[in-house]
């Protein structure tokens, strides 16, 4: 218990420290919001490609690897169209934010899965889910926002709360809508931690879910909801930082050499994107900052990491053999 607690305790701490480093070098600016968003760019990649190689690797430690491959190949070819497709019907912002909402519900396992590997304990998703409807919940209703429209370059629109409004009115939904989301959002989750706790009877858990969604909604209640990019970077970056953590501590249990290989791919994969990062914020940026930090080719990559991820649940390896299994008979 003490390493998960440390594990998260740790995780939002570097959230705030990156929005709190972020707003005192450059204050609540379109300059703060694009070095909050280059943050989720380099440790998301990080998240990414290592993640990749170590997955891609394992495929080969098991029975019949080539079908692990074949999957993850399908899975990134479907990811690829399906994200290109929703770029090309509904556009970048509302790709972004569907995406956004499958960043969530791939956190929501994982975070069972890490409750499971770090405490031994069974957490059902009937906790974790109502937890899960809440931060969707709020996510929408500080959509509104000036944070929210910026575009594939990191360039943001200028905006005010009058253009604001006037866009979400004219071309998405009334603001009253996302305040109403918010508060059925609220009311769901109440509800959903009621039946979670009527069936497993865990007080302790329960209570302690309950006092972060009473103390998140008073919150939200008098000074209104958080900046979108907040909201993003907090949902992003923390699940970035505590899978991080998790392997940093798994690694070092290893040995010292799997600890610093593992030190040295994250290095690696990070540093391309960290020089990019860096001229980036120089008043002339070079066409290949721009290019390695697009932030439509990130939101694909979220796609493939997303889906390929479920590799990892038995719910899918077994669907796999199960379709492997059918076409060789059937050859």
């Amino acid at each position: 218990m003490t390493a998960y607690v440390t594990n998260k305790l740790t995780s939002f701490l570097a959230v705030f420290v990156c929005i709190g480093a972020s707003y005192a070098l450059f204050g609540n600016t379109t300059q703060q919001w694009q070095a909050i968003l280059l943050a989720i760019i380099l440790f998301g990649y990080g998240h990414f490609l290592v993640g990749f190689y170590y997955q891609i690797k394992g495929f080969f430690r098991k029975p019949q690897p080539w079908r692990y491959v074949g999957t993850f190949m399908v899975l990134t070819i479907a990811s690829i169209g399906f994200a290109y497709a929703t770029f090309f019907l509904i556009g970048f912002m509302a790709a972004l934010l569907i995406g956004f909402i499958y960043f969530l519900l791939h956190g929501l396992l994982n975070e069972q899965t890490l409750i499971k590997r770090q405490t031994g304990a069974f957490v059902s998703l009937w906790y974790l889910g109502a937890l899960a409807i809440f931060v969707i919940a709020l996510l929408i209703y500080s959509v509104p926002d000036e944070t929210f429209f910026f575009d594939q370059y990191l360039q943001f629109t200028a905006m005010n709360d009058l253009t604001v409004t006037y866009a979400f009115e004219q071309y998405y939904l009334g603001l009253a809508y996302f305040t109403h989301v918010f508060w059925v959002g609220v009311g769901l989750s109440a509800l959903l931690l009621l039946a979670a706790w009527l069936r497993y009877r865990q007080s302790q858990l329960t209570f302690f879910l309950l006092s972060i969604l009473v103390a998140a909604t008073a919150g939200v209640y008098v000074l209104g909801p958080p900046a979108y990019i907040y909201m993003y970077v907090f949902v992003v970056g923390y699940h970035f930082m505590t899978w991080l953590l998790f392997y940093l501590v798994e690694m070092k249990k290893r040995g010292t050499k799997v600890y610093y290989t593992f030190i040295w791919h994250n290095v690696v994969a990070l540093t391309p994107f960290a020089i990019a990062a860096y001229y980036f914020l120089q008043p002339q940026t070079p066409t290949l900052a721009y290019q390695l930090l697009n932030y439509q080719l990130f939101v694909v990559l979220t796609y493939i990491h997303i889906s390929t991820s479920f590799l990892n649940d038995a719910w899918l390896v077994q669907l796999q053999n199960r379709v492997y299994d059918k076409f060789s008979r059937q050859v």
